[in-house]
């Protein structure tokens, strides 16, 4: 008795984290080469902290453009970077 519910707990658990996984998939936003991005929203769509790219756009690994303080990166250096 005591391990079906282990068992029936377990089998949740493991359903949750598919389906959460699942939705991550499906909200997750498609990088569109001809949009513009701050650091911030680069950062999230490449799985980094913001500061990572930062780095990365200090050592000339992403291309990007400083506007008015901040970082601005095209889609397609974002892709760029993802494809090497």
């Amino acid at each position: 008795m005591i391990w079906e519910a282990v068992l029936r707990g377990s089998a949740l658990v493991w359903f949750a984290q598919g389906a959460a996984a699942l939705m991550d998939r499906l909200m997750s936003e498609e990088i569109q080469p001809n949009r513009i991005y701050g650091t911030p929203e680069a950062a999230k769509l490449m799985g980094l902290e913001r500061l990572e790219v930062l780095s990365l756009i200090k050592d000339g690994k992403i291309a990007a453009k400083k506007t008015e303080g901040n970082y601005r990166i095209l889609g397609t250096s974002i892709l760029e970077y993802m494809s090497k």
